[in-house]
């Protein structure tokens, strides 16, 4: 591509007033440059302090770090600018590197050369940003694991098992008069089976890696006055709610993220459950139920200080994703049936909810092996294109048909991997997926 050739620059910290800042500068240029403002030749790999100058004033005072190709982050030559925090100075610094011959870089464009010249593929790439966006410890870990190349090794493990069924499968092109015997066909068959499964395996923490981008949809349902914003706010560790006796006071849902116990979760306060005739708290309690019949979990709150719970009937229609939830525990008690009681005032039961909630998480949106690897919705895409062209193949190896048909199938599949990869991605499909990284990464 004809920027490869250019040399980038950019701030790779956020914008405003810090103690320190990071420029990185990548391309051909970039030494020749960096020794211009530094007033000697950087050595490779070495942090150096250096007064930058030009025309005998000094910019900043900097540490610098020249990272030679191919052995880079972008596998070109990188250098990396320590300086202050000032705005000022960073845009000072950088219009200086762009007189000098240097470009402003695009956002993700560091990423995207190291993925150009090899030194990560696309499924790393992805685990930049991923880790960058990162809102909980266990999407951090899967991040993590994907930038650290497991589920590269994956797919390379299932494309080198399908290079081979199809290299073996091709000699019998090359040998028109050599039909594929039953026996052989039904061997073929298995190793079909195989990457199948290893597909599969892969295909179900697809929810998994899109709860762990998002977040898990968590809802706070009940009867007014039943300690929802209170429950919200405890839970936060805020007000984030408004909290009143007068009931109704919630009549929207109310959002907001967290970590709970590793998970990233959004926790939704809705509008009470009642019968009402005021039209702007009917339209809240069909957000409500609205709300509920989308999570992945509710806690269904009860005041147990109140003999009855008029949400009976909304509780059955919830039973899978439902945790019954005993408000204000630090008062007497009078309703006598099941639930995890707490008290949003004293905290009691606070951290035992939190445990029953991760483990209703792992139990019902983990699937196996997905403490490891959590694809996303694009590698899902490209996995599920992979398992029909296999299936299809299967279909034919067992109707007997011709090697070409079940060859074309299989480099459909190898295709479909490839893809995920990175391998033929067109340019258009790069861009769009590099345009959503921060400038300097």
């Amino acid at each position: 591509m004809p920027f490869e050739k250019d040399t980038i620059a950019a701030c790779a910290t956020p914008p405003g007033v810090s103690a320190l800042a990071l420029i990185r500068m990548s391309g051909p240029e970039s030494s020749r440059i960096a020794a211009e403002l530094a007033g000697e030749s950087l050595p490779p790999r070495q942090p150096v302090a250096r007064r930058l100058r030009v025309d005998n004033r000094i910019l900043d005072e900097t540490v610098l770090t020249l990272w030679p190709s191919p052995r880079s982050y972008t596998g070109e030559d990188l250098v990396e600018i320590s300086c202050h925090g000032n705005p000022l100075v960073v845009e000072t610094i950088l219009r200086e590197l762009q007189k000098r011959g240097a470009r402003s870089a695009r956002p993700g464009e560091f990423t995207e050369r190291a993925f150009l010249h090899g030194r990560i593929d696309l499924t790393q790439a992805e685990a930049v940003l991923d880790l960058l966006h990162a809102g909980s410890e266990r999407a951090l870990l899967a991040a993590q694991r994907a930038l650290a190349g497991q589920l590269r090794e994956r797919l390379m493990g299932i494309r080198s098992g399908l290079l081979d069924l199809l290299a073996r499968i091709e000699a019998y092109i090359d040998f028109p008069e050599e039909d594929i015997q039953p026996e052989v066909g039904a061997g073929f068959r298995g190793d079909v089976s195989l990457l199948l499964r290893n597909i599969s395996t892969l295909l179900a923490t697809a929810p998994l890696g899109q709860r762990l981008r998002s977040g898990y949809r968590l809802v706070l349902m009940g009867p007014p006055n039943a300690g929802k914003s209170s429950l919200l706010n405890a839970l936060l560790g805020s007000d984030r709610a408004i909290v009143s006796h007068v009931p109704g006071t919630t009549r929207d849902t109310v959002e907001e993220a967290i970590d709970l116990a590793g998970f990233p979760v959004r926790l939704i306060d809705t509008a009470g459950i009642r019968t009402s005739s005021d039209p702007v708290e009917q339209e809240g309690i069909h957000r409500s139920r609205a709300a509920a019949e989308h999570a992945d979990l509710v806690l269904g709150l009860i005041d147990r200080t109140q003999p009855k719970d008029p949400c009976e009937p909304e509780w059955a229609r919830l039973q899978d994703k439902l945790i019954r939830v005993l408000t204000k525990a630090d008062l007497p008690a009078v309703f006598s049936g099941p639930g995890h009681p707490v008290s949003a005032k004293t905290g009691e039961g606070l951290e035992s909810l939190r445990k029953t909630v991760a483990q209703r998480l792992a139990g019902n949106l983990l699937a196996p092996g997905s403490e490891e690897i959590a694809v996303n919705a694009r590698h899902a895409e490209g996995l599920q294109w992979a398992t029909e062209a296999l299936a299809t193949a299967s279909s034919s190896l067992a109707s007997g048909a011709a090697p070409e048909l079940v060859s074309s199938d299989l480099r459909l599949a190898l295709q479909a991997l490839e893809t995920i990869l990175g391998v033929g991605t067109s340019e258009d499909v790069l861009d769009r997926l590099f345009a959503r990284f921060c400038i300097g990464k």
